[in-house]
C-alpha cells in the first residue's frame, strides 16, 4: 500500500553515547502522494524547498548545542519516475545506521546515495592501498567565508592546514575545533595570521606550528601588546623554500591578501600535488605576473578560495585607492580619521601615501605602531619615516608604557589638534578619544572614511562608533576595496595550474570540476 504523502528533507547525525548507534536531527516537508509529478524539478527530483545550507546555519544557532557541520549530514530527495525516495549522506552512514530515518519518513523503496559535499569528522579516512596517495579532507569551510581547516595526509604523514576561529564565534569552542585540538597532527601549517585562519594556533602544543616569518613577527608583536608569551612550538617559513613534515614536503609561495605575509601552500608526495591558496588577489601591491611565473605548471588539486564568486563588488587595486584617497584629502583642510584594521598593513600603505601626496601628518595608535614596527620594510612606522607619529588612544601603563615611550615620534591629544593637518587611523574602541579631540579642535565636516568589509557596519561597536561620528559631526566615506581574488583572479590562476580537480573553500558557493 502506498504512503498518502511524500516526506522530503535534511537532517544529520548525532552519535549516541550510551545505546550505540545515531540519533537524527530532521528538518522536513510533507506533500500529497498524489500531487508527487506537478512537484517534481527538472531533474525529476520532489527536493526540500528551502536553502540547505541556511537550514544548516539556522540548526547550527538554534536551542540544540549540537553543531550540524561536525557531524554527519545528508539529504532526502524523493525520484518521481522511479517511485522511490533517495538519501543522499556522508560516507560514514550505511543503509542498516538510516532505519530510525527511514521509519521518520515512512519510505518503502529507497536507494543510499553518496555526496562528497556531506563530510565530518566521522567521515571515513582512504582505506589503505599498497602505494600511499596524497589525499586531502576539508573538515570546515566548503560552504562558509573563512573557518577553513583541511587536512592534508600521505602514508602516515598527516598535516592540519589553517587552525583559525569560526567567524562570530565569541569564546566558546565549537565541537570541531575541540576535536582538531585534541587530534594528532605531525605539523599544522597556517596561511596568515587573520583570526579565521590562525585564532586556534596558541591552543595547539602538541605538534609544530609553521607561519610566515614576517606574520610570525606580527604574532609576537600582537601577544607583546597583550602581554601573553607566543608558544614556543610555533616555527616560521620562508617563501619559496621547500620544508618537510614526515613524508610530506610542502613549498610556500609569498602572495598578496590584506594580511601582511600571506602565502599559497603547495604540497606534495608519491608524485601527487595539491596547491592551496589561502586567501589571495591580484589586485594588491605584490607583482601577480611574479607570484603566477613561480608556481608549477601542473598540480593535481586546485583548493582555491572563493570567497568574491558570484559577487559584482568592484575588486580596483591599492594603488587606485590610494589615488582616491589622495584626491578626497586634497579636498579638505580638515582632520581625516581612518576606520581600518590594524593589521591591514597594505591599506596602511595605501593611506600613508596618499596622506604624504597632500603634506598632512600621519598618526598611527600604539597597537598599529608595533605591528607596523614588526612587518619592518617598507611599511610606514614612527621613526624610520619622519611624517609618521604614535599616539595613545587612552593612558598607557607597565609594559604598554614602555613600548609607547620607545618611540621617538609621538605626540599627545592636545599636540595633535593644534598640528598641521593629518590622516589618523581610528578604530571602534577609539570613541572616547575621538570625543577627546573634539574638545580640543572643531571636528564640524572632518572626514570620517570607512576602509572594512560593509557587514561590519551592522556589528555593535562599528554601528555605536560610526552613529557617535557623524553626531560630532564627521562626514562620512567608504573607500575599500576587497582582501580577497575576484572571479578573474581565480581563472587566471586555474589556467596557469591546470589542475585536473578544482575544488574551492572559503565561499557559500561551494564548486567541483
Amino acid at each position: 500500500m502506498e504512503a498518502n504523502f511524500i516526506r522530503v528533507g535534511l537532517f544529520w547525525a548525532i552519535p549516541n553515547r550510551d545505546e550505540g548507534g545515531w540519533d537524527f536531527r530532521v528538518r522536513q516537508k510533507s506533500y500529497p502522494a498524489s500531487a508527487a509529478k506537478g512537484l517534481a524539478n527538472a531533474a525529476g527530483f520532489i527536493d526540500y524547498p528551502y536553502s540547505h545550507f541556511d537550514e544548516w546555519d539556522d540548526a547550527r544557532h538554534d536551542t540544540e548545542p549540537e553543531d550540524c557541520y561536525f557531524y554527519p549530514r545528508g539529504r532526502i530527495l524523493y525520484d518521481v519516475k522511479h517511485k522511490k525516495h533517495r538519501i543522499f549522506a556522508d560516507e560514514c552512514l550505511e543503509l542498516s545506521d538510516l532505519d530510525e530515518l527511514i521509519d521518520f519518513y515512512d519510505i518503502r523503496d529507497v536507494e543510499l546515495c553518496r555526496d562528497e559535499h556531506y563530510v565530518s569528522i566521522y567521515t571515513h579516512k582512504p582505506r589503505p592501498t599498497a602505494r600511499p596517495v596524497l589525499n586531502y579532507h576539508i573538515l570546515r569551510g566548503k560552504d562558509k567565508i573563512g573557518e577553513n581547516l583541511i587536512e592534508v595526509s600521505y602514508g602516515g604523514t598527516k598535516i592540519l592546514v589553517e587552525l583559525g576561529k569560526a567567524l562570530g564565534g565569541g569564546e566558546e569552542l565549537s565541537d570541531l575545533e575541540k576535536a582538531v585540538l585534541r587530534e594528532k597532527y605531525d605539523a599544522v601549517i597556517v596561511s596568515h595570521y587573520h583570526a579565521d585562519h590562525a585564532g586556534l594556533i596558541g591552543e595547539k602544543h602538541d605538534c609544530p606550528v609553521y607561519i610566515g616569518a614576517g606574520a610570525r613577527r606580527i604574532l609576537e608583536a600582537m601577544n607583546e601588546y597583550r602581554g601573553v608569551p607566543l608558544p614556543e612550538n610555533i616555527r616560521s617559513y620562508r617563501n619559496g623554500r621547500a620544508y618537510r613534515v614526515g613524508k610530506i614536503w610542502f613549498i610556500p609561495y609569498l602572495c598578496d591578501h590584506s594580511a601582511f605575509d600571506s602565502y599559497m601552500l603547495l604540497f606534495e608526495a608519491g608524485g601527487k600535488r595539491i596547491l592551496y591558496t589561502g586567501d589571495f588577489r591580484f589586485h594588491g601591491r605584490k607583482s601577480s605576473e611574479a607570484l603566477l611565473a613561480r608556481l608549477p605548471d601542473k598540480v593535481d588539486t586546485l583548493i582555491s578560495e572563493g570567497t568574491n564568486l558570484g559577487s559584482d563588488k568592484p575588486c580596483f587595486s591599492e594603488r587606485d585607492l590610494e589615488a582616491r584617497a589622495a584626491d578626497l584629502f586634497t579636498n579638505t583642510e580638515k582632520p581625516v580619521f581612518i576606520l581600518q584594521s590594524a593589521s591591514n598593513l597594505d591599506r596602511l600603505v595605501s593611506f600613508y601615501r596618499a596622506a604624504k601626496r597632500c603634506g598632512r601628518i600621519f598618526y598611527e595608535d600604539l597597537y598599529t605602531a608595533l605591528l607596523a614596527s614588526a612587518a619592518g620594510g617598507k611599511i610606514p612606522r614612527p621613526d624610520v619615516f619622519p611624517d609618521v607619529y604614535a599616539f595613545t588612544p587612552r593612558p598607557v601603563r607597565g609594559k604598554r608604557k614602555d613600548l609607547f615611550f620607545e618611540f621617538e615620534h609621538k605626540r599627545g591629544a592636545a599636540a595633535i589638534a593644534k598640528g598641521r593637518p593629518f590622516v589618523m587611523l581610528v578604530r571602534p574602541s577609539m570613541l572616547g578619544y575621538l570625543k577627546k579631540l573634539a574638545d580640543k579642535t572643531d571636528l564640524g565636516g572632518a572626514l570620517l572614511v570607512y576602509s572594512m568589509w560593509s557587514g561590519y557596519r551592522e556589528h555593535g561597536d562599528v554601528k555605536k562608533f560610526l552613529e557617535e561620528a557623524r553626531a560630532l559631526g564627521l562626514e562620512e566615506r567608504t573607500l575599500h576595496t576587497s582582501g580577497h581574488a575576484s572571479a578573474g583572479d581565480i581563472e587566471r590562476l586555474k589556467a596557469r595550474v591546470c589542475a585536473d580537480e578544482y575544488v574551492t573553500v572559503h565561499t557559500d558557493r561551494g564548486e567541483e570540476t
